[in-house]
């Protein structure tokens, strides 16, 4: 169990003052009901009027404010709270019988399967298949290193514990525990990932598809599919590819919060040396509360057409010592730094738009769901090019908690073998952000 009654890390926690953050509206808040939209439907079924598909498998639980984690609606206090909370959440994946020696059930025999599977080609089944195949196969390949992860988890996690709070004397001292410390957070976190890899597993594939853009995503209708490539929102940026995309520095910046960059009180400390917290935060946290809702993020109609938003791809918000991934982001940037995406709560069933901006001299990165501007994410774009990395989650003035942000892989295309990740064990290079 953590250490950390609330499930923020010691390094990172503030004292909470229980303030109150602003609500989005009830009529923000768009769920998977049965509400009927008009139907962008593809060849085949023009015309149409389709009904949202009901695609929450029944082992999911129903709606409740349980799932609404990190302040999104009910307040900075009530977010902290929950934040907490999420840590020890369990089972909200659908049924996962690793431990009962079967695997999940195949995707045709899923609740979902009727209604995410109407109108599909073949290519989009093969797809399908595929991955779900390519799971199956690593979860028989990962059965030992699941059950080692697990058994050690709580002695491994208290030793970090602990020896974060003498990190700044090792680095001070340039003693050997610095590296070694960083190194072992490190091996955790990547064990973390593949954890969270195992849980997720292809389930929530229909997360921010076409489909998922077309009926119930948070922006307006938009005609048709985009059948060569339904999940090009999935696609993840390379710095290379980013660099040229929006101008960006040539060589990208990585933070590792709770390591270089570090909450603690009214100071952050960055490389040990302390900054007003309201000098550092203050032009981040003011970006993503006051930046105008982007549009949501569309491929172009003519793929031979330049692109006004790039993909950074989805991923899945979980605390680093442990608890089912419940809450994921789908992130993409235009080419003047502004960010668009959505949030999706697979426990709560929230649907929200993401609005941020990206500093392209740092370059730090932050945004926030909705209409909430007292809960602010923010990591950087290099972070964002990585399979897992840290992120600091801004509860107001409060508290600042490092959490964790795991790429889902993208879907392979259709007649190429599914390629899952494995998370390197080295840590990335560390390099400060300019304040």
């Amino acid at each position: 169990m953590p250490s950390n009654p609330t499930g923020g890390q010691s390094d990172s926690g503030r004292t909470s003052t229980g303030g109150s953050a602003a609500q989005l509206p009830s009529g923000n808040r768009l769920a998977r009901d049965s509400v009927s939209r008009p139907s962008q439907i593809p060849a085949g079924n023009e015309g149409g009027i389709r009904k949202r598909p009901v695609d929450i498998p029944s082992q999911r639980p129903s709606r409740s404010d349980a799932g609404n984690f990190l302040g999104v609606a009910g307040g900075i206090g009530a977010g902290v709270a929950l934040g907490g909370a999420a840590a020890n959440q369990t089972g909200q994946l659908p049924a996962n019988r690793f431990g009962e020696g079967r695997l999940p059930a195949p995707p045709q025999q899923r609740p979902n399967w009727n209604a995410r599977s109407l109108n599909r080609d073949y290519k989009w089944r093969e797809r399908v298949f595929k991955r779900n195949d390519a799971w199956n196969e690593r979860a028989n390949q990962r059965q030992a290193g699941r059950e080692d992860f697990q058994k050690n988890r709580d002695e491994r996690w208290d030793n970090i514990q602990s020896r974060r709070e003498d990190r700044q004397n090792f680095r001070d001292q340039r003693r050997e525990d610095w590296q070694q410390y960083r190194e072992d957070l490190w091996d955790y976190r990547a064990d973390r990932a593949e954890e969270i890899w195992d849980n997720v597993r292809d389930f929530y594939d229909d997360v921010f598809d076409d489909a998922w853009w077309g009926y119930w995503g948070w922006g307006t209708w938009w005609p048709g599919y985009y059948p060569s490539d339904p999940w090009w929102w999935w696609s993840n940026a390379t710095w290379n590819s980013l660099e040229d995309f929006i101008s960006a520095p040539a060589d990208p910046t990585f933070v590792d919060y709770g390591v270089n960059v570090v909450f603690e009180g009214d100071s952050v400390f960055v490389d040990n040396q302390p900054v007003s917290a309201e000098q550092y935060e203050k032009p981040i946290v003011e970006a993503a509360a006051n930046v105008k809702q982007p549009p949501p993020p569309l491929p172009p109609s003519d793929p031979n057409q330049s692109k006004e938003w790039m993909p950074l791809g989805v991923f899945a918000l979980a605390q680093e010592d442990r608890g089912d991934p419940v809450m994921f982001f789908q992130l993409s940037i235009n080419q003047q730094g502004i960010i668009s995406g959505a949030f999706n709560s697979t426990i709560s069933n929230d649907i929200r738009p993401v609005a941020g901006q990206a500093e392209k001299t740092s370059p730090r990165a932050s945004w926030r769901i909705g209409d909430n501007t007292e809960t602010i994410f923010e990591t950087t774009l290099g972070n964002l090019t990585q399979d897992v990395s840290p992120i600091a989650v801004h509860f107001g003035n409060s508290r600042t908690q490092t959490w964790l942000l795991v790429r889902m892989p993208k879907p392979a295309p259709a007649g190429q073998s599914q390629k899952l990740p494995q998370v390197p064990r080295v840590p990335p290079p560390l390099e400060s952000p300019k304040t």
